[in-house]
């Protein structure tokens, strides 16, 4: 769940329509392993600093399930038991895992959290020398290819032994989804979280008719390629850099179909799964509201 900052918010004219009856608080902090900010109006300063630590603290509990830097996390239980029996999982695994299978078919395999050992035939997981042999690379490709995740009820079973599963495409627009369900049970109406370049709206700032935000261009530091409105949606972005690499299942090699893709879709777990599907097959997925690519 490592991104880097894709977006900017774009606050510049907002305060004139501030009024004393919504109180703007923002929030800066770390979930996920990279940096977060969350914005809200609320009733109250104090209404909305808690609000915005309530955010903050889901985000993390969802880090601590699904993540595959956290050992004791659900997925890494789940990695250890692959190849052995069924395990059982709670709500949040079996909704993602549930999701990744939905987004794979969707996207013709394009999406596919089986590519752990891909990952660390690359050794983006840990450091290495040098590119994968062409063995181990065809090791990986076969263990993603062979990959089966069976989901009953309660339980998840990884039939194969060499399949590992990784969220790093899904998990964090997951995570923002799950941070809006508890601002709304708090009566929140109008916020906005941005985990370096994941984010979504709730509402719009009052007088607005959206969250304006700025998609960053890789090929200039500062500048942009758009600009976009956020209202009750979410915008996602994938790339390849120098220190985050999006691997295409199909030839277990970095996705090269575009540079960067962006995607704007009703829900922050489908922006993320469909930017990662774009990158790879450099074609826009269904359910996408909008979509930029370079």
């Amino acid at each position: 769940m490592r991104r880097r900052d894709f977006v900017g918010f774009l606050a510049a004219g907002l305060a004139p329509a501030w009024t004393r009856r919504e109180q703007f608080v923002e929030r800066w902090s770390w979930a996920m392993g990279q940096s977060v900010h969350v914005m809200v109006f609320a009733g109250s300063e104090q209404q909305g600093l808690d609000a915005c630590a309530a955010a903050l603290a889901e985000l993390r509990r969802v880090e601590s399930r699904l993540s595959s830097f956290e050992d004791a996390s659900d997925l890494c239980e789940l990695n250890r038991h692959a190849g052995r029996g069924p395990i059982h999982v709670d709500e949040d695994l079996r909704v993602i895992l549930a999701c990744a299978a939905d987004f794979r078919r969707l996207t013709a395999g394009a999406f596919d959290v089986a590519v752990e050992p891909l990952m660390r035939a690359w050794g983006f997981d840990a450091t290495r020398q040098g590119s994968p042999t062409a063995a181990e690379l065809a090791e990986a490709r076969e263990a993603v290819a062979t990959a089966e995740v069976r989901l009953e009820g309660a339980t998840a079973r990884l039939p194969n032994a060499h399949t590992q599963l990784d969220f790093g495409g899904i998990g964090v627009g997951y995570g923002i989804d799950r941070a809006f369900a508890v601002l709304r049970a708090r009566g929140i109406t109008r916020a906005f979280i941005d985990v370096s370049g994941d984010c979504a709206a709730i509402g719009a700032p009052p007088g607005e008719q959206g969250w304006l935000v700025e998609i960053a261009d890789p090929a200039r530091e500062g500048g942009t390629i758009a600009a976009t409105r956020l209202r009750d949606a979410a915008l996602a972005t994938s790339g390849n850099t120098a220190r985050l690499h999006v691997l295409n299942p199909a030839t277990g090699r970095p996705a090269d179909a575009l540079r960067q893709a962006s995607v704007v879709t009703a829900d922050a777990t489908t922006a993320d799964a469909l930017s990662t599907a774009m990158l790879v097959s450099g074609r826009r997925p269904d359910a996408v509201l909008r979509a930029y690519a370079v």
